[in-house]
């Protein structure tokens, strides 16, 4: 097969952001696209860089990359309900800074000072931070979090949503950054001393989207011994032997050369084979060995990254290894519905209650 790999960007990224990624990456990128270039049937990998390039770019002036992706207000949020959302900093050695995270305290908190509340890690994905689930472009999920628990769909819990930057919530080869050392140990540790969380196991669960889904996925596999439920909306998972095995032609590339620098500080340069096999969910999905741990993921059809990053045989493929190592798990495809946050905002529901219902 040969394809024309401009053709397989989503409009947003063949207009504006794509552009931008082009101009900044340089004028032999530019020039490939301008002549047309043609790509191998390995294409796909190649697309994976470009949709990263683009990606990045984040602040452009008009149409969906104009709407805001950060809370610029960190004020406290009141919710009507009698619930509220603060932007906090705590320390981290993992990180060697103070990391920011929001955290989520239902209605009961200020009135009933004795009583204690499950805990839900939520983490984002790549270009957002521990704001974004409360603007408007993203849904302002605190609400539909606070809607349910008065319906009471779900308890009255704790949700807190770290700062993980692009990390792909893993740690740095070199050791001189460990994200998942932070959201694993830090995190917990921090919220059970100074907010009234459960500090047990069957209390605490993690899910995320997109990047975070990844993250959510493969920390909650990583230590079942930790986290009750794991969910993954539109989770990136990577086919292939590792995310930068791609033909030496392609790796002269600006393209790849952006995409290399998120992944190389966190699994090396050459690439740790060894590292990666440790944090690719596929593999930590084969094992098997993943006790009681509760696992739900969930795509839409229309995702815009199925075709650059193959997202759908990604999430297919985490599905079928679950299901041949005997696994339970929950696993929705949702004809015809859109990536990250949209998703989320969709589907909060069903990711709760799955997260949530081990509850007591």
């Amino acid at each position: 097969m040969r394809v024309r790999f401009r053709s397989l960007l989503p409009p947003s990224f063949q207009s504006e952001a794509f552009d931008h990624a082009i101009k900044e990456q340089g004028k032999q990128a530019a020039a490939l696209r301008n002549e047309g270039t043609w790509m191998t049937s390995r294409c796909s990998a190649f697309v994976l860089i470009v949709f990263c390039a683009a990606f990045s770019y984040s602040r452009a002036s008009h149409g969906q990359f104009g709407e805001e992706r950060r809370r610029g207000d960190l004020s406290t949020i009141q919710l009507t309900g009698g619930s509220v959302v603060e932007f906090k900093d705590m320390p981290s050695t993992a990180l060697a800074c103070s990391q920011p995270y929001s955290i989520f305290l239902p209605p009961s908190y200020s009135r009933q000072s004795s009583k204690t509340y499950p805990v839900v890690y939520f983490l984002h994905g790549l270009n957002n931070d521990h704001t974004s689930w409360t603007v408007d472009r993203y849904g302002n999920l605190q609400n539909k979090v606070e809607e349910m628990i008065l319906a009471r769909k779900i308890p009255e819990i704790i949700m807190v949503h770290p700062k993980g930057d692009n990390s792909f919530y893993c740690n740095y080869a070199d050791g001189t950054k460990l994200y998942e050392d932070f959201i694993v140990q830090e995190l917990p540790h921090f919220i059970e001393a100074n907010y009234r969380g459960m500090k047990d196991r069957s209390h605490r669960a993690i899910g995320g989207t997109s990047m975070g889904g990844f993250g959510a996925l493969k920390i909650a596999m990583r230590f079942p011994d930790r986290y009750s439920a794991t969910a993954g909306h539109s989770p990136i998972i990577f086919l292939g032997k590792n995310p930068l095995d791609v033909p030496e032609e392609m790796k002269a590339s600006r393209f790849f050369q952006f995409f290399g620098g998120i992944l190389r500080p966190l699994f090396g340069d050459p690439l740790d084979q060894g590292l990666w096999d440790k944090n690719n969910p596929l593999l930590l999905a084969r094992s098997g060995k993943l006790g009681n741990l509760k696992i739900h993921f969930d795509y839409g059809t229309a995702d815009r990254y199925n075709q650059t990053i193959r997202l759908a045989e990604g999430v297919k493929a985490l599905d079928r290894a679950l299901t041949e190592a005997k696994v339970p798990h929950s696993f929705k495809e949702y004809p015809g519905e859109p990536h990250g946050w949209a998703l989320v905002a969709a589907h909060i529901e069903e990711s709760l209650e799955f997260l949530c219902q081990g509850f007591k």
